[in-house]
């Protein structure tokens, strides 16, 4: 161990001038009080550095990895991050606060998962489905009302990420009302959240549930129906969006690169398609869905005519998942000479 961490070390050194891939970046959030605020920030940047580390890697490989890291002490997590930016900061007397992005080295973190037979694994991006939810003094819940500013703020936010997640606040639309009655969505069983994530094309989803009778944020993730709460205290809307963050769980569906015969088929891949519909609105449905799927990029129509609509996307996930989540909906997608039909 002791000769791994020196060869670390020169890796590191040579490498410090390098900019990290945004895969190996993390934001974390820091509130540390100790005897001084300088005891508090050193205490803070080891905090911050190991749940750095922890994020990455599960980002690029399996629980089971972070795991294998927690027994490292703070000044071997240390040699694995490249740098630190202070995004906001506070600070008293005997307490420091701040929002930070720290990298971790790439090189670094290969070479100690290579000679500890940590897995390398290729994510796909997964949307979670988020439901701002506002309780009123009375108890009574507002999700659908316009003066629910509380879902006018993830409204206003758009494109929210975690890591490989993907954030979408709830739409309204007829689907989403008819599936669960808002007054229960907090609460809802079993068959309510089945209806309400088929229709989403969502495996989880997390209502945040702003009290305005408790004076909280709960952050109730669905299924597993843990809580997690948040003081809201003097935070702004766009404030409380950024503290529910680190309560969503990586969800990412992993492919272990030795187990894919090609993994470069799993990556952006541009696909011709010729898609046959009776009415107008037929399509609209169809791109609508490919729009909205997590791993499809960039739909692009080249002509329509007669009925047909020749278009192309490019696709960054597993070719059967895509099949499946189609034949769902009542399409087949069949590959003809060079190209795809939709029928």
């Amino acid at each position: 161990m002791r000769r791994f961490f020196f060869i670390l070390t020169l890796v590191l050194f040579s490498f410090k001038n390098v900019i990290a891939n945004s895969l190996f970046d993390a934001d974390v959030n820091v509130d540390v009080t100790a005897e001084s605020v300088v005891d508090a920030k050193k205490q803070a940047m080891n905090k911050a550095r190991r749940d750095a580390l922890n994020e990455v890697l599960l980002s690029i490989s399996t629980p089971q990895s972070v795991e294998n890291i927690k027994n490292l002490n703070d000044n071997q997590i240390q040699h694995f991050i490249s740098g630190v930016m202070v995004l906001m900061e506070k600070s008293s007397n005997v307490r420091y606060i701040a929002d930070l992005r720290v990298t971790v080295n790439e090189d670094v973190l290969k070479a100690y998962m290579e000679e500890n037979n940590l897995p390398f694994v290729v994510g796909e991006e997964q949307t979670v489905l988020i439901i701002p939810v506002l309780e009123n003094q009375d108890g009574s819940l507002n999700l659908w009302g316009d003066d629910n500013f509380w879902r006018n703020a993830f409204t206003e936010r758009k494109d929210i990420r975690k890591g490989n997640l993907i954030l979408h606040d709830i739409d309204k639309n007829l689907g989403n009302i008819t599936a669960v009655e808002a007054n229960r969505i907090y609460d809802m069983n079993d068959s309510e959240f089945n209806e309400l994530a088929s229709f989403n094309n969502v495996d989880n989803m997390y209502v945040l549930k702003y009290s305005l009778k408790d004076g909280k944020v709960y952050v109730k993730e669905f299924p597993s129906r843990e809580v997690n709460e948040i003081i809201i205290g003097q935070a702004s809307p766009q404030e409380l969006i950024d503290l529910t963050l680190p309560f969503f769980k990586d969800v990412k569906k992993v492919h272990h690169l030795e187990n894919i015969e090609n993994a470069d088929e799993i990556v952006n891949q541009k696909i011709e398609v010729v898609y046959t519909y009776v009415r107008l609105s037929d399509w609209l449905s169809l791109k609508r869905f490919l729009d909205t799927y997590p791993q499809v990029k960039d739909v692009k129509v080249v002509s329509m005519a007669n009925g047909k609509v020749h278009f192309n996307f490019i696709y960054s996930g597993v070719w059967e998942k895509l099949q499946a989540n189609l034949a769902l909906r009542g399409y087949k997608l069949k590959k003809e000479g060079g190209y795809y039909a939709i029928y």
